[in-house]
This record gives C-alpha cells, structure tokens and sequence, in this order.
C-alpha cells in the first residue's frame, strides 16, 4: 500500500511500521525487531570488513618479509 504509493515494488520496514502504527503493542514489537535486524547487519558488515582487512595485511606481509631487494 505505502510501497505503491511512493512508486515502489519493494516493501520496506518503514512501510510496515506505517501499516502497524494503530497498534501500540505490534508497533513496539515490530520496531524492536528492525532494529535488532539492523544491528545484526551492522556487525555482520563490520565483521566482514575487518576479515578482508585482516586478509589483505596478511597477503602482504609475506612479500614485505621476505627481504626482496633489501641489500645490506
């Protein structure tokens, strides 16, 4: 409903939120979950970016250690 009238095909948590905004009860419960979603999401991205930080330092490492071109 809200989706179609800002010209949307996908439902988003803000449409839901308006759909359940006369039930005090569902809002709160609905509003709990998004935001325990979003958290979720927000760690799984950090997670995930400090993994391929992590890789990427430890890709280099090894060429940086092994002395290639140092000459004493």
């Amino acid at each position: 409903m809200f989706a179609r009238h800002a010209k949307r095909r996908t439902i988003n948590t803000e449409d839901v939120k308006l759909l359940a905004r006369r039930s005090n009860s569902l809002l709160k419960y609905i509003t709990e979950k998004s935001e325990a979603i979003t958290q979720f999401n927000v760690e799984r991205k950090t997670k995930k970016k400090k993994k391929l930080e992590d890789e990427n330092k430890d890709s280099l490492e090894p060429a940086e250690a092994g002395g290639v071109g140092n000459k004493n």
